[in-house]
């Protein structure tokens, strides 16, 4: 069966240390509450270490596919594996200190198979629509962040 390449890199600079973005990358349960609800992200598994976490994705109009963590890096990198019929290779989160900000980058080195991918891979540059969701992610990503930052108001 024929099979399509997708690389692509997508980064963002946030107005927060790496230890403070960390927690959020690491809580694979907490994903659904910042990422596009059109990629329709669940945990399926956990454990007591971040190894071996597995997630399932479920984009609109496509096919479901697994990411399972299989390399960590505390405060630096997780890396994550796809796994399937559809998608196969890897995908890493990476965090780069700068002074109190961070640059997150999420970098995708995938194969997706499929006639239908195949076909859709000559006509549309499916790393740039990768991209575009990443944008989306990683524009929460900061959101979640900033709303975590932010004390309570007090009732009075």
């Amino acid at each position: 069966m024929n099979s399509t390449p997708i690389h692509a890199t997508d980064e963002i600079v946030i107005p927060h240390p790496t230890t403070k973005v960390w927690p959020v990358l690491v809580d694979f349960a907490g994903y659904p509450r910042w990422w596009p609800k059109s990629l329709g992200i669940r945990l399926l598994s956990g454990g007591a270490g971040l190894l071996g976490t597995e997630v399932e994705l479920s984009p609109l109009g496509g096919q479901p596919f697994r990411c399972r963590v299989e390399r960590v890096d505390v405060l630096k990198c997780i890396q994550l594996r796809y796994v399937g019929e559809f998608v196969n290779g890897v995908g890493e989160w990476r965090l780069e200190p700068l002074e109190q900000e961070t640059r997150v980058v999420y970098r995708l080195e995938v194969e997706v198979r499929g006639w239908l991918v195949v076909l859709l891979g000559k006509v549309l540059n499916l790393a740039r629509i990768h991209s575009w969701f990443m944008r989306s992610v990683l524009h929460n990503l900061d959101n979640v962040l900033e709303r975590t930052e932010k004390p309570a108001k007090r009732s009075q």
